[in-house]
């Protein structure tokens, strides 16, 4: 990562110091208190995935809240691309070639050949509470099923658990299937796949059904009981869909994401893909 860094971050510094409104002369001004790469990288590594204060933070390092902010704020931008650039685009561009008709696919056992992380996928909602809002939008993001203010984001998972897809925040009050028409995510996967969802995307079959969607039966007012056929079934496709499960716990690990976020809403979407893309570097899925 310290490789594919440097050079993003100098060219950023290049261009901040020879902007036009910039009074003084190249080199002059203080300093950096973390002088090298390495060590600004660890410092927004150490955030995420401790999510301390900034105040507590600029203590650790030496110096104070409001340079710490500042760093983080520069070295948002180049996580994603150093620890996966390839976050959404390895999806779309796979999926357009079998649209155009480039890759001649025909089954779900010829895209299970050539492309096994596609084959299968797993789609599912994470959610995090975030802090009270302001009035005007409290309503927006309050999550009656969790009580709180929360922000939801759509994942869609690959068979091998690399992460395919990461959706846009919502606030809290949009239902997990509203999130999925939203983002238009049925248009986006081949009709060769096999999609495996949760009791929250029911009417998905009904909607679209020429595609290849596996969700959790469900009891309703007119059938109480399920049979034991269903029950198995459930039982079935709750083991499969674990790895969308686990690939979340792994996103949570970062308290960034599993914690109370207190930045602001603004950043959320680039703090998010940030995680996403290290997780899939973690994982080796990007090389």
């Amino acid at each position: 990562m310290v490789v594919r860094i440097t050079p993003l971050w100098n060219q950023s510094e290049a261009k901040r110091l020879s902007e036009k409104k910039r009074v003084r002369a190249i080199g002059a001004g203080h300093p950096y208190h973390l002088k090298t790469i390495e060590e600004k990288l660890l410092c927004i590594l150490f955030w995420y995935k401790i999510y301390p204060a900034f105040w507590l933070l600029g203590m650790l390092l030496g110096f104070d809240a409001g340079n710490v902010c500042k760093l983080i704020k520069k070295m948002r931008p180049f996580i994603e691309k150093v620890a996966d650039p390839e976050l959404g685009l390895y999806f779309k561009r796979v999926v357009k070639n079998i649209q155009k008709g480039r890759k001649r696919i025909s089954s779900f056992e010829d895209l299970e050949r050539e492309f096994p992380d596609i084959a299968e996928i797993f789609i599912d909602t994470t959610e995090q509470q975030r802090l009270r809002p302001k009035k005007q939008v409290q309503k927006r993001y309050y999550s009656g099923k969790k009580k709180r203010h929360t922000i939801k984001t759509q994942l869609v998972v690959g068979k091998t658990g690399r992460i395919l897809l990461v959706s846009k925040p919502y606030a809290g009050k949009h239902h997990d299937y509203d999130i999925f028409q939203r983002e238009r995510t049925a248009a986006t996967i081949p009709k060769q796949s096999h999609a495996y969802l949760d009791r929250g995307f029911q009417g998905v079959k009904k909607d679209f059904p020429d595609l290849h969607w596996f969700t959790p039966n469900k009891c309703n007012r007119w059938k109480r009981i399920l049979t034991r056929s269903e029950k198995i079934f459930n039982t079935k496709l709750a083991k499969k869909r674990i790895k969308v499960e686990h690939i979340i716990s792994r996103l949570k690990k970062y308290a960034i994401l599993g914690s109370v976020f207190r930045n602001r809403i603004t950043y959320y979407r680039t703090d998010f893909r940030n995680i996403a893309a290290l997780t899939n570097f973690r994982l080796s899925f990007v090389t």
